[in-house]
């Protein structure tokens, strides 16, 4: 399979400087939003990185994979942890889900590669 996580990485991550050019108030109040939810709580920050990884495994996100695989890794999750909690979103999901899950696999794999 071609995947290019990193490339589609990227790509996301230089539209989102254009959209926030073009439309700063909503996509300051979407960072915001993100960031309240995303930061250490009752439940740490860490943890919550992979819940938005099963998450985005259960939607058939192709970008919010790689993006949640980008900061689970950052937040100190091993590749074994990563892939067996992607597992739960197959439960979730179904067998075709497990195609997700191949490309958070590709994703750790390249940005691994790319340090």
């Amino acid at each position: 399979m071609e995947y290019t996580p990193k490339r589609n990485l990227d790509e996301f991550k230089k539209i989102m400087v254009d959209i926030k050019k073009t439309i700063p108030e909503h996509y300051s109040a979407f960072i915001n939003e993100k960031q309240h939810i995303i930061k250490e709580g009752i439940i740490s920050e860490k943890t919550k990185w992979l819940l938005l990884l099963i998450a985005s495994l259960s939607q058939k996100c192709s970008v919010c994979v790689p993006r949640a695989v980008e900061h689970c890794l950052e937040s100190g999750w091993s590749k074994e942890e990563i892939l067996e909690a992607s597992m739960v979103a197959v439960l979730v999901g179904g067998s075709s889900v497990m195609t997700y899950v191949t490309l958070a696999a590709k994703t750790i794999e390249q940005l691994k590669e790319n340090g």
